[in-house]
C-alpha cells in the first residue's frame, strides 16, 4: 500500500486502520431510503402542468444529489485512514479529491490512550473511538474515530509507544 507520507529512517508500519464498515453502510442505507421515499412520492403523486414539472425536477435533483452524496461518503470512507508506525501515529483524511489533511504525532508524545464507545450498534458491532492525548503544545488529541476492535487498536498503539520510548 502506498502511504501518503514518507517514512523516516528506521520507521516501520505496524498497522493501517480504517473505519468500521458499519460507518459506511449505515450512511449509504440512509441515503438509499431517502431516494426510495422520493421515488415512492414521485410515483404516487400525479400532477400535471407546472406542479408536475416541479415534481419531476425535484425527483431528479434528489436522485442525483443522493448519488453524489453516496459517492462522497464512499470516497471519504476509502480515503480516511490511520497508520501506526514504530515512531508515530499518522492520520490521513481526504474528504474530497481536492482536500487532504495529514496529521502526525510522535509516539513518545502520546500520554494517555482511551476508548469511547457509545450506543447499542457500536457495542454490538464492536467499534468505537480511540482517543490519544499528546504532550505537544496545547495538549492535542489524536482521535481514531469509528475503528473496529478499539481494544486491539489501543493495545497496538500502547505497545508501539512502549517500544518507541525504550528505543529513544
Amino acid at each position: 500500500m502506498d502511504l501518503p507520507v514518507q517514512l523516516q529512517n528506521g520507521e516501520d508500519v505496524i498497522q493501517v486502520i480504517r473505519r468500521h464498515p458499519a460507518s459506511l453502510w449505515g450512511r449509504l442505507v440512509l441515503i438509499a431510503l431517502v431516494m426510495i421515499l422520493a421515488l415512492v412520492i414521485w410515483l404516487t403523486v400525479s400532477a400535471n402542468g407546472v406542479l408536475g414539472t416541479l415534481l419531476d425536477i425535484t425527483f431528479v435533483l434528489v436522485i442525483v444529489g443522493g448519488l453524489l452524496i453516496g459517492f462522497m461518503v464512499w470516497y471519504r470512507y476509502r480515503n480516511d485512514l490511520w497508520v501506526i508506525t514504530s515512531q508515530r501515529l499518522i492520520d490521513v483524511t481526504r474528504s474530497t479529491p481536492f482536500n487532504q489533511q495529514i496529521t502526525t504525532a510522535s509516539l513518545t508524545n502520546v500520554q494517555d490512550i482511551s476508548i469511547r464507545r457509545k450506543g447499542i450498534f457500536n457495542t454490538m458491532l464492536n467499534f468505537g473511538d480511540v482517543i490519544c492525548q499528546t504532550a505537544s503544545a496545547g495538549s492535542k488529541t489524536f482521535a481514531l474515530i469509528g475503528v473496529a476492535k478499539p481494544e486491539q487498536v489501543l493495545d497496538a498503539i500502547d505497545d508501539a509507544r512502549a517500544k518507541a520510548k525504550t528505543a529513544s
